[in-house]
């Protein structure tokens, strides 16, 4: 689709100018415009420049007129004395396909994941923001807690609800896990898969469903984390370790979640999605690498308790996945696949035939 970007790290799939087709905004780590590309032919539109070392999005209508509004994670580096780690948020001035308003809303060192989540079950959204380590982390093993922030939109007070990750936080997914409209937060750390819950008074709770990888760290515990359905069994699909080379599902068997690696030959993997690519009601598994020899796979159960998989190339050489997105980009009901490149500095689209 496009060949226009220095490092691409996130893609995010929101319709932006209302016309309800998925567009899609790239965050390009090493460049200094943020853009979007509209759907049908993926026109670039910038919305900001200036902005150095964007990370991470999340895209909102907070103010109900059909546009989203934006928060950006930029002025990132691994070191927390090193990094500004600024959270803005940025408004259109009335056309989306113009420039856009940027407003510094806080400062978190080495932030790193932004993201909605509806924490009450009320539609009335949370913004999530994670640093990637504590203010005391640093390399090899990063060992300090790592907090994890909300803020209600409008007030942009930061409030603190969780310091149980540890080491490198890397993934954060806001999920329904108990069903009940509320969404919980998924974490992927040092410490493995964590399930972070509201409780009353304010307080969250932290439940370990995985260690991830036993290796020593920092070669240990989970990087991405996604939540995915073989029929009406849950599965947690991972990329683990941190930057690792495994995919691996989790099964829930006899009150604990399996685990299972379906390849261990990544090269610094980090692109993760799972949708229900051939309406067989099991979903597949999209996961693809950075490293050198650039892949891109699309996994599939053959069977329905998901204890054989078979695996596919989708990209063979051309895209160093930083990101993968699942969504009907052609308006034919069926599920299309757009993937972000780091080194090869590109967007593609697959299409469903």
């Amino acid at each position: 689709m496009t060949a226009d970007l220095k490092y691409g790290y996130q893609l995010t799939v929101v319709d932006v100018n209302h016309d309800g087709r998925p567009d899609l905004i790239a965050v390009d780590e090493a460049g200094t415009e943020l853009a979007w590309y509209e759907n049908p032919g993926w026109q670039r539109h910038v919305i900001a420049t200036g902005l150095k070392r964007m990370l991470n999005l999340a895209c909102n209508d907070i103010d109900g007129d059909g546009v989203p509004e934006i928060l950006l994670g930029h002025h990132f580096e691994t070191r927390p004395d090193k990094s500004l780690g600024i959270l803005a948020l940025l408004e259109h001035r009335g056309d989306p396909r113009g420039m856009w308003s940027v407003r510094e809303i806080d400062r978190i060192p080495t932030l790193h994941r932004v993201r909605w989540a509806d924490i009450n079950g009320t539609g009335r959204k949370v913004l999530v923001a994670t640093p990637m380590v504590g203010m005391n982390g640093y390399a090899p093993n990063f060992e300090d807690n790592v907090p994890v922030y909300v803020y209600r939109p409008g007030e942009w007070k930061r409030k603190l609800i969780s310091e149980d990750a540890r080491g490198i936080l890397h993934s954060i997914y806001p999920f329904d896990w108990d069903g009940n409209g509320r969404q919980e937060l998924l974490t992927a750390s040092f410490r493995g898969i964590r399930l972070l819950r509201p409780a009353p008074g304010g307080a969250w709770t932290a439940e370990e469903l995985a260690k991830g990888d036993p290796s020593p760290c920092p070669k240990c515990g989970s990087s991405e984390i996604v939540v995915g359905r073989l029929g009406k069994r849950r599965i947690l699909v991972a990329i683990e370790p941190w930057h690792g080379n495994q995919v691996v599902v989790y099964h829930r068997r006899s009150k604990a979640w399996q685990r299972q690696v379906l390849d261990d030959t990544l090269l610094n993997g980090h692109a993760l999605a799972v949708g229900d690519l051939n309406g067989d009601g099991r979903d597949e598994i999209v996961a693809g690498f950075r490293g050198k020899g650039y892949k891109v796979y699309i996994y599939s159960s053959e069977d329905k308790g998901g204890k054989r998989w078979k695996r596919e190339i989708l990209d063979d050489g051309g895209m160093a996945a930083a990101d993968c997105k699942i969504a009907d980009f052609t308006g034919d009901s069926r599920p299309d696949i757009a993937c972000v490149g780091a080194g090869t500095h590109n967007i593609k689209i697959y299409e469903s035939r």
